[in-house]
């Protein structure tokens, strides 16, 4: 399954961005409102969890400067990706989306994709909170 969230603009150009993103702490400006958890697991992952949900864990993957970031999950009963997309706009501005793609059955796809869908919109927008 695919998901692609909205572009968000942000006032930061692509390299800083690219930058902010790669520090894990964060992940944590930029998490929806209901997020009840989130602990840094070290320099390249954390785990966060959302309200009724269980844990996940993600790990910066693979970091190509400054146009995307992907992270996988680690010791999920899903296996997915987030990957972050960075493009300049202008000389102050950058858009960024993300996209997530994940190995569900058919009866899983059903019950989270709104949700899904929801949260990395929610995420996609928070990059705001990083300017």
């Amino acid at each position: 399954m695919k998901l692609i969230s909205k572009i968000s603009q942000i006032n930061l150009i692509d390299k800083v961005l690219f930058d902010s993103l790669c520090l894990i702490e964060n992940y944590k400006k930029i998490m929806p409102e209901n997020v009840s958890k989130f602990e840094i697991i070290d320099e390249e992952s954390f785990v966060f969890s959302i309200k009724g949900m269980p844990a996940i864990k993600l790990k910066i993957s693979e970091k190509n400067m400054p146009s995307k970031i992907i992270l996988k999950s680690l010791d999920s009963k899903i296996d997915f990706s987030l990957t972050g997309f960075i493009s300049k706009s202008d000389d102050q501005i950058s858009s960024f989306h993300l996209e997530f793609d994940g190995n569900l059955n058919p009866m899983l796809q059903m019950m989270v994709k709104n949700p899904l869908q929801s949260f990395i919109n929610d995420l996609s927008e928070n990059i705001k909170n990083l300017s």
